[in-house]
């Protein structure tokens, strides 16, 4: 099926964590926190979030005060929608 975005894995773990977490542009979550939660490296934190970015899931807050947080849309399409597609729904 194409057009649909794999949310399994580290990567739907990390679109969770930044759900839970509220995050927004003003409220950005740290790599090293996702990676505190998920038992990783906050260097495989920034590598993957990279190709949630390009995906145009996540958006990056850098410099102090920093972090990672959801974008309201990704490719034209809601991050939600893709994740409800992930799991069967519409």
């Amino acid at each position: 099926m194409s057009g649909v975005i794999k949310l399994s894995g580290i990567r739907g773990e990390i679109i969770r964590i930044l759900e839970r977490e509220e995050s927004t542009y003003a409220r950005p979550v740290k790599s090293e926190d996702i990676g505190s939660i998920l038992n990783v490296s906050a260097s495989y934190v920034r590598e993957i979030t990279k190709e949630l970015q390009a995906l145009g899931l996540v958006g990056a807050r850098r410099g102090r005060g920093g972090g990672y947080y959801l974008k309201s849309q990704g490719n034209g399409m809601a991050w939600g929608r893709a994740r409800d597609r992930e799991a069967g729904g519409r």
